[in-house]
């Protein structure tokens, strides 16, 4: 009898626990695309050059796009995140991919490259003049969070 009752319990628990579970790994996703974001700012600020964040909304990348490969190459972003930057060669940088079941569905007021959508920096930590808000939708077929960035370059998730 008291497995029984133990098991209707969980029965109705699981759903609810599950909805939790992936309520949190977007607020999370969506968190560590922020920090990445804010990372491109203080990089661009420390180095004192423009910082591009490329998002690759097919594939679910993102990550510093520093160049367009080729010969020669260029210095102008071209869609895909990098992992080394050419004018800092001994300096590593990560290529993320959103967690398993997160997909971006939509980023508005980015820059159209080639390879996908960017977030551009200035040296001083803004977005370039011509730019708008972007906003980076973030869905996992049961919520949706949105990663913002305004023109002076402040990030957050809402």
């Amino acid at each position: 009898m008291v497995c029984m009752v133990i098991a209707i319990i969980c029965a109705f628990a699981l759903p609810s626990v599950a909805s939790a579970i992936r309520a949190y790994n977007l607020r999370s996703a969506a968190e560590i695309v922020a920090e990445k974001l804010s990372a491109g700012r203080a990089l661009a600020m420390t180095q004192n050059k423009n910082v591009t964040i490329s998002f690759v909304p097919a594939s679910g990348t993102y990550g510093f796009d520093f160049s367009t490969p080729g010969t020669p190459p260029t210095l102008d972003p071209d869609g895909v995140p990098d992992n080394a930057d050419p004018s800092a060669p001994d300096v590593g940088y990560t290529i993320d991919t959103l967690p398993s079941g997160v997909s971006i569905s939509s980023v508005t007021g980015a820059v159209d490259l080639p390879g996908g959508k960017g977030v551009t920096y200035t040296s001083r930590g803004e977005q370039p003049i011509a730019a708008s808000q972007v906003d980076i939708k973030l869905t996992n077929g049961r919520g949706d969070m949105t990663v913002s960035v305004n023109l002076r370059g402040q990030v957050w998730v809402h």
